[in-house]
């Protein structure tokens, strides 16, 4: 196990570092404006992206059949993916939480946790939903399905923290806070039931 997860570290290195100019930019984004949480939840959702990248790279260079001549087993390659994707996940929830500390600091405001909790909400969700498919199905079949959810994580998201403000409809009142902390303990509630179900599709998979 510890020698896959060096081997997705060295992967996101080389690989994924386009992510970590994104991810800045949207740091500089939500640092400047305290209102939109839109910035914020596209940080969630670029974390919970890269676990699927690495794979899709894995299928690309067929390491994911090369692996079975190694002694790991289907279960422990998934299980890999997933711990990547809380590691990227709990990463970009620090980061999030030190950019609105430093910015409500500086602007004079009380520190607001909650954008960390939605953070966490906004990674795990997408990565959840489509990393089973994409065990199962490969990631080519399960592209299909990536930017109908990231868009629709990211965009539910944003309007539901920001109170329904700007979708034409009356605005519904809601303690962010309080939905933060509900839609982060649910979104680690059904990546862990996505890990369970991911290991069984995995090994029904003919590579």
């Amino acid at each position: 196990m510890k020698g896959l997860l060096i081997k997705d570290w060295y992967q996101l290195r080389s690989y994924c570092r386009s992510f970590l100019l994104i991810a800045a930019v949207f740091l500089v984004l939500a640092f400047l404006s305290r209102e939109n949480t839109y910035f914020l939840m596209i940080l969630g959702v670029l974390a919970g992206v890269l676990p699927m990248t690495l794979l899709a790279y894995d299928e690309r260079g067929h390491w994911n059949v090369y692996s079975q001549t190694l002694p790991y087993t289907r279960g422990q390659y998934v299980s890999a993916k997933y711990l990547i994707g809380l590691m990227c996940a709990g990463a970009m929830v620090l980061l999030v939480a030190a950019v609105t500390f430093c910015r409500d600091l500086a602007s004079g405001h009380r520190w607001i946790w909650w954008p960390a909790a939605a953070t966490l909400a906004g990674a795990l969700l997408p990565a959840a939903i489509l990393l089973p498919l994409s065990f199962r199905f490969g990631t080519e079949k399960a592209r299909i399905f990536y930017y109908a959810v990231i868009g629709i994580t990211a965009l539910t998201g944003a309007c539901l923290l920001s109170g329904g403000q700007g979708t034409g409809a009356a605005a519904v009142q809601v303690n962010p806070g309080g939905l933060a902390l509900i839609l982060a303990g649910a979104a680690l509630a059904v990546y862990a039931l996505s890990w369970m179900a991911a290991v069984p599709l995995y090994r029904r998979r003919e590579l």
